[in-house]
């Protein structure tokens, strides 16, 4: 299974995360640089009293974001770029039995993408649970091991009486062939024997903890469980991440656009409320039957099958008053509605209505599902389109889990049919607003942030309905703005729907009809209707056409194209964009290159680290350096890798280093004479470079990428001639995708756009120069509308460099057609190698276009640089 982008930016973080802080062991400046480096966001170092300095984070992907699969891919990075280890073992903990047994199914099924994931980049992987463990005569030093319990099976006050924590004969293979400086730490009887217990097998090896739904394992006594097997790092994955009592050090966080860009989920929720249940169970089944029918027509456009089903929230059992139960919903639909018995499936705490029951098989017939709070755990069905509540929505813990259900697009793939991406929520509430701020609690529990959550939330209010909105969305003032339509004809107020009469009224002049604000084309439409006079219906079309200038849509939201040339290469007539396989071209020669490291690059001996200070916002935290240090050495002790040759020495070295552009020929041959000239030059003995063979790997690694860099930088110096294959023209350009802007963080400030090209801007601060150079480009009147352009995504205009990719900050559409790119930097940054090869490129790119494109880095808030390059 392919990573989506934000999955693959978070595991990116992830392995710059581990990097840095085994560097630990070699620079006091590692955790300064994380918070330098990753997205330019600071990352939190709260650590845990009982494993001072252990590595942990949380990766926060909200619901339908894929966190099994992205804590699949963690595994491969932690184990290289941390551990330093062939043979990781993992403690798996997930929240509940329900869900242990379906990571459990999933990890040991050979065809599912998660074991593909693990097996792919780790080889030899063996899935076990609590009880294979106890019992596991391999041991765990034998490739990767991954235990998957629930937190529970290990924490407890009271160790008596716990398997794991028992000894346990079948156990005692676990602790031999290691030398005693392995085995200090663990736990003993009183004689100074080990215990043979599943505990201490786990923690010799210093497992990689991942913990799935973490909210849910932020107690003392859950850390306190965590230290007794001395992990060699904690990763959470979570939706909700405690933010503030036990604050989790959150590496990444994803958003709904980024997810929505992916196609992961449905949106926006549209809402409608209603007091009487059974009107809004009407409009509920109706609007099922439309999905339905939408569904048929994708399936004959796609083939791909879609079912839409309901899920119905009944209110639980009260003594005291009539309530709508389970068996009332349930006789309501056969009864009034005539809905068969076989399409309705009951699913509460006792009735287990879909278990055994494949949802998503064509076969079967089940479009309603009955439950009272919550669902079997773990139960996902992206068919569940439409949430009817006959309960109490007003508080998030109501609706929390049951948004989750509705949210995730079938195939993650956006439909043809566009109501096929949306999800529907009907309430049988009287009050809009105390509803719609519920399910804003709710998208908040599924790990969305709040202002992205309002905007999830939209008003589908019958026609004729006037709901209170209330505090959560600001009731639109009457438009100020009209037009006017002179006709001696007067259409009967009476007779329009009231949203559209609303915005009527009837000048003092009688033969004027005062419309306010935009008019759209339904209402274009349904005005036309009700006149008869053709002079009419001409001054109706004038009107329509003044009033566009009070739409409030984005040019996104209009369906304005936005698109621009990119920077092609042509050989002869095929023409395509400028990558990195151009470069590629560009032969390597890695066998000419030195091989030899030095000893900066790669010391006689690994550095002593001292003590890390962390600067984070105001506060000053303390890493204890010797957390890394004592993991690496714990580890060497455990390897099983005496006695290596030097061929298998640089066949390990050639596998642990990616290398897709170079040959293995090249590669091992280039490895092999490093090695040799380590041991011949340098006097290093081979069990001395076995022994420090992740230290090796980094410094080959970066020796490579410096070869790799310099051929790539003589290609670039090549392209920049002028008869070299590039050039700009209209037959390829890219295209900002009107539905698709995967910003990380939305601009959360006050100033009001006016000419970004999506509703939203992207990753932008209230405040600072590159704001300031955004609200200047926002004001100049040659720009029709811009665009933030997103950060490192593939719906992002972008450029390529000679070893990655170059996104500017800004891409403007001018009024007199032509484009302008602006990428603003810092003074600090401006004269940089890196700012050097990007302006290289842009005005290349300018140059190229016949004067159609045009490219500007600004710095130092010289923005009146812009006016002065446009009117150039």
């Amino acid at each position: 299974m392919l990573l989506k982008e934000y999955q693959q930016k978070t595991l990116d973080a992830l392995q710059k995360y581990c990097q840095l802080t085994a560097q630990l062991n070699d620079a006091d400046t590692a955790y300064y640089q994380l918070t330098r480096h990753i997205y330019g966001a600071g990352i939190p170092c709260n650590s845990i009293k009982e494993l001072p300095g252990m590595p942990y984070v949380c990766l926060r992907i909200p619901t339908g974001g894929g966190k099994t699969l992205v804590a699949c891919h963690t595994i491969p990075i932690i184990k290289q770029e941390l551990l330093h280890t062939d043979s990781p073992l993992v403690l798996w903990l997930v929240p509940s039995n329900a869900i242990r047994e379906q990571t459990l199914a999933a990890l040991k099924n050979r065809r599912h993408p998660y074991r593909q994931a693990l097996e792919s980049q780790l080889g030899s992987v063996n899935i076990l649970n609590i009880s294979q463990a106890l019992y596991a005569q391999r041991k765990f030093s034998a490739g990767a091991t991954v235990i998957v319990s629930t937190i529970q099976a290990f924490r407890v006050e009271d160790t008596d009486g716990r398997k794991v924590y028992e000894s346990n004969g079948a156990m005692m293979n676990h602790f031999e062939g290691y030398p005693q400086a392995a085995l200090n730490g663990l736990e003993k009887w009183e004689d100074g024997k080990i215990i043979y217990s599943l505990a201490n097998a786990i923690k010799l090896r210093r497992p990689l903890a991942i913990v799935d739904e973490a909210h849910n394992a932020r107690t003392a006594l859950s850390f306190a469980t965590l230290a007794r097997f001395n992990p060699s790092a904690i990763v959470e994955l979570t939706a909700t991440p405690d933010t503030e009592k036990n604050p989790s050090n959150v590496l990444y966080t994803v958003s709904a656009a980024e997810l929505k860009a992916e196609d992961m989920i449905k949106m926006p929720i549209l809402l409608n409320t209603q007091p009487d249940w059974r009107r809004l169970l009407t409009s509920a089944i109706a609007q099922l039957d439309r999905l339905e029918q939408e569904a048929k027509q994708e399936q004959s456009l796609s083939g791909e099958y879609i079912r839409p089903i309901m899920l119905l929230q009944a209110q639980p059992k009260y003594k005291n008053r009539k309530t709508i139960t389970v068996d009332v919903l349930e006789k309501t639909l056969i009864e009034e509605f005539k809905i068969p018995a076989n399409q309705i499936a009951r699913a509460t705490g006792l009735e287990k209505g879909l278990d055994g029951v494949d949802i998503l098989a064509q076969d079967c017939p089940i479009r309603y599902i009955i439950t009272i709070q919550a669902l079997k755990e773990g139960w996902d069905c992206p068919f569940a389109y439409v949430l009817c509540s006959v309960a109490e929505m007003s508080s998030s813990t109501a609706v929390e889990q049951m948004l989750g259900r509705i949210m995730r697009l079938p195939r993650a793939q956006l439909k043809r049919q566009s109501d096929l991406n949306q999800a529907y929520a009907f309430a049988a509430s009287a009050n809009f607003a105390a509803t719609a701020a519920a399910l804003v609690d709710g998208l908040v529990q599924n790990g969305f942030n709040r202002l992205e959550a309002k905007e999830l939330i939209r008003n589908r209010q019958p026609q004729g309905t006037q709901p209170d909105f209330g505090p959560l969305f600001d009731t639109p003032a009457a438009p100020t703005n009209t037009v006017t339509i002179q006709s001696a004809e007067t259409p009967n107020l009476s007779q329009l729907p009231p949203d559209l009469a609303d915005k009527i009224r009837l000048g003092s002049d009688d033969n004027a009809i005062i419309f306010s604000g935009w008019m759209n084309k339904e209402e274009r439409d349904t005005l036309k209707s009700h006149f008869t006079d053709e002079a009419a219906k001409q001054a109706l079309e004038q009107a329509y056409q003044e009033s566009q200038k009070f739409d409030p849509r984005s040019p996104s939201e209009k369906g304005i194209e936005f698109s621009l040339p990119k920077l092609a290469y042509k050989q002869d007539d095929f023409l395509e964009e400028l990558d990195k396989t151009h470069f590629m071209e560009h032969p390597l020669h890695l066998n000419r290159r030195e091989t030899l490291l030095s000893e900066e690059e790669f010391p006689t001996k690994a550095q002593r680290g001292k003590q890390a200070r962390i600067f984070i916002s105001e506060d000053e935290h303390q890493l204890e350096v010797e957390f890394i240090q004592s993991l690496h050495r714990q580890m060497v002790l455990l390897a099983t890798d005496k006695g290596w040759t030097e061929a298998e020495l640089v066949y390990w070295l050639d596998r642990a280093i990616p290398h897709p552009d170079i040959t293995p020929q090249e590669s091992g041959a280039f490895i092999n004479k490093a090695a040799q000239d380590l041991i011949n030059k340098r006097g290093f003995t081979l069990d001395q470079l076995v022994h420090n063979k992740y230290r090796l790997v980094a410094a080959l690694r970066k020796k490579i990428n410096q070869h790799r860099q310099s051929a790539r930088n003589e290609a670039l110096q090549q392209l920049l001639f002028e008869n070299s294959p590039l050039t700009v023209t209209p037959d390829l350009c890219f295209t900002f995708d009107p539905l698709r802007y995967p910003y990380h963080r939305p601009y959360a400030g006050n100033y009001k756009w006016q000419k970004h090209y999506y509703s939203r801007v992207a990753d932008l601060k209230s405040s600072g120069e590159e704001y300031e150079c955004a609200v200047y480009i926002d004001t100049l009147d040659d720009v029709r509308y811009w665009v933030r352009n997103p950060e490192r995504s593939k719906f992002a205009f972008s450029l390529q460099t000679a070893t990655d990719r170059f996104y500017p900050d800004f891409v403007c559409k001018l009024k007199d057609g032509r484009y302008l790119v602006v990428e603003y930097k810092g003074e600090v940054y401006r004269t940089n190698d890196d700012s050097k090869e990007k302006n290289s490129l842009g005005e290349l790119w300018e140059k190229r276009s016949n004067g159609t494109c045009l490219f500007l880095m600004v710095s130092d808030k010289n923005y009146d640089a812009l006016p002065g390059k446009i009117k150039a």
